[in-house]
């Protein structure tokens, strides 16, 4: 199995994106080793939601000497006395907040880059701080977002998440647009400008800017003042083809998670990025004070679901669907929420052009509402068992790089990695 790195994020504190992370890499190890680790360095967060000793942890791997994998805390007995949960193991943030620890300066993010890439695991979930900072960012993947936790009636967080979006996609273009880079050399040096391309990225990225309003309108510009270059094309394709993943954490109904949630994410991505992103909604976390008192009592929803499941206490569930039916019903969503496209069977009928924005939202909220009638009725066990099935399936049928990633990459590392791929599929220089 090849490693996949899934960073988990959110724009504000205090939406449920720690016992997220945790209860997800929880679920996941029982398809391999999985390894969470809490890069919000300041709070120590993960080590309050998992009651168990620590002997090493980042203060050990930054001040100390040790390897990263050193740092590796398991399950004790007394939360996993049936060893179900081995593949799993967490390394903690320091115990107290050091001031060196909580704000890495960039020597010391890279050191953690190569330590995260050097760990032996088939999934290291990565439970970045809330927020936005380099903390955050050097720890994106460049062609997709991993997974942005927000939720319903926090208008904030929502649109915070939304700009976590763009700043990993303007990551991106500025590392391989950067007035230095080698890409220039690549489509042949002065057929374009780099100061000029960087001039009008800058406007683009500045919503106080109007001229240039998004990605989309800063390409248009391009391909006029270039006369379509094919360095254009390139900077279209990373917006085409980067990808936006969400989960709805104390989701409780579809309108008010439509009205308050969603469809202001979708609109500042498409007002300030572009509508074009593919945005999937991986699923969502029901309103429940069970799983929320599961944090207070620092042992993990999932753990807790185990032990009542194993003690033979019955679950509030309804009688268990056929497997052809489970199977029928997740392809349907799975096309739903943008996981797979479908191809049309038949011409569609003539209706009145929408706008891309429109378009977005529409799909947002049909995906929404197809993913309630089939699943509200489940718990939260099962909300997790769905957004397991979306991430297994996207690991099985997208590119590596659609999904987290295999690596993350340092500061001038990615460009000659798209220029030895995009050579080795052109064959040409341009």
């Amino acid at each position: 199995m090849t490693k996949r790195i899934i960073p988990i994020s959110s724009g504000k504190g205090g939406v449920g994106k720690t016992s997220f992370a945790i209860n997800l890499a929880l679920c996941l190890s029982k398809f391999g080793k999985t390894i969470l680790v809490d890069l919000d360095t300041g709070t120590s967060s993960i080590r309050n939601v998992i009651g168990a000793p620590i002997r090493r942890d980042l203060y050990h791997f930054y001040k100390k000497g040790a390897n990263l994998d050193e740092c590796i805390t398991s399950l004790p007995m007394i939360l996993d006395p049936e060893r179900a949960f081995s593949n799993f193991g967490f390394i903690a943030s320091p115990l107290h907040m050091i001031n060196s620890i909580a704000n890495l300066d960039q020597n010391d993010r890279n050191k953690m880059i190569d330590a995260v890439n050097g760990l032996k695991a088939d999934f290291v979930i990565l439970d970045l701080r809330a927020g936005l900072d380099p903390l955050v960012t050097d720890f994106l993947p460049h062609s997709n977002t991993g997974i942005l936790v927000f939720t319903p009636n926090h208008p904030a967080a929502t649109l915070a998440a939304s700009d976590i979006v763009k700043a990993a996609l303007f990551r991106k273009v500025r590392e391989v647009f950067h007035v230095g880079s080698p890409v220039y050399d690549y489509f042949s040096r002065g057929a374009v400008s780099p100061e000029r391309i960087n001039e009008m990225i800058d406007i683009a990225e500045d919503v106080y800017e109007h001229e240039i309003a998004n990605l989309d309108a800063f390409i248009e510009r391009m391909r006029e003042e270039t006369n379509d270059h094919p360095v254009v094309q390139m900077i279209s394709d990373m917006v085409e083809f980067f990808r936006v993943y969400y989960v709805l954490n104390r989701f409780d109904s579809v309108e008010s998670s439509f009205d308050t949630a969603i469809k202001p994410f979708v609109e500042n991505i498409s007002d300030n990025i572009s509508p074009r992103l593919n945005i999937s909604n991986l699923g969502w976390i029901m309103e429940s004070k069970r799983y929320h008192q599961c944090n207070m009592d620092s042992v993990p929803y999932i753990l807790q679901h185990h032990a009542k499941m194993n003690a033979n206490i019955p679950s509030e569930t309804e009688a268990p669907k056929s497997k052809k039916k489970i199977d029928r019903d997740l392809e349907e969503l799975y096309a739903l929420t943008g996981l797979r496209k479908e191809k049309p069977t038949k011409r569609p009928k003539k209706v009145a052009k929408k706008s891309p924005t429109e378009d977005a939202l529409i799909s947002q909220l049909n995906a929404i509402e197809a993913m309630y009638k089939t699943k509200k009725k489940e718990n939260e066990f099962e909300n997790f068992e769905y957004i397991i099935s979306c991430i297994r399936y996207l690991f099985e049928s997208k590119r590596l790089a659609d999904f987290g990633d295999t690596r993350l990459f340092k500061k001038g590392e990615l460009v000659p990695l798209l220029l030895r791929k995009r050579m080795g599929n052109t064959n040409t220089m341009l």
